[in-house]
């Protein structure tokens, strides 16, 4: 039990006779607790946003994007990542200014309200993610099978499916990725909302 949860206990058990300024001092505890949460999701989002720059630069310094050029579709695939990183880098812009928010606002309602807002970004930039990630994976190995010719004599609907399967696992271990770092911090902070519910201030 954390600082927080026993000042919480305490004030709970002598609730008629504490002073308003206890109650004043978890909302502080909390808001402090809310503003460190948001601000590692701002930074677990922008070592991810390093991550897979990390990995573009690999694999085309490894002579893998030599392939999406020699078959043309290098304009498109250049679209995609940069569509998928602008929305990216916007993500991360809103999860900084909700952070600023959180750590300057004075008043429980407007908290709460951040609370909500961050959590609702958050899932929206998972869900981003996934959805955008199955779009364009299965859009380029259909453009890959179309236009290699070592490709002609393979089953198009056969290898579609091999690659859809590929693609659940890989959005199997995203999603768990994102489960246990994303939803690991929003649970706490939905923990902070419902206890700035119990507060009167």
């Amino acid at each position: 039990m954390d600082g927080l949860d026993i000042l919480k206990k305490d004030w709970k058990k002598q609730e008629e006779h504490l002073p308003k300024f206890e109650a004043k001092e978890i909302y502080a505890m909390l808001k402090k607790k809310s503003s460190s949460i948001v601000k590692w999701i701002f930074i677990v989002s922008i070592l991810e946003f390093v991550f897979w720059i990390g990995l573009e630069v690999f694999t085309s310094v490894q002579g893998y994007n030599d392939i999406i050029v020699d078959m043309d579709i290098d304009v498109l695939y250049n679209t995609i990542m940069i569509i998928n990183y602008a929305v990216i880098l916007g993500f991360i812009a809103i999860f900084f200014y909700n952070y600023q928010q959180i750590r300057i606002t004075d008043n429980a309602k407007r908290l709460m309200k951040k609370i909500l807002i961050t959590r609702k970004t958050v899932k929206c930039y998972v869900w981003f993610n996934i959805i955008y990630f199955a779009i364009t994976f299965m859009l380029m190995n259909f453009l890959v099978i179309q236009n290699m010719e070592e490709f002609q004599n393979v089953n198009i609907w056969i290898f579609m499916a091999i690659m859809f399967g590929i693609m659940l696992i890989f959005i199997g271990l995203i999603w768990l990725f994102y489960r246990l770092v994303y939803g690991f911090l929003t649970r706490k902070l939905y923990k902070n909302y419902k206890q700035l519910q119990t507060l009167d201030l």
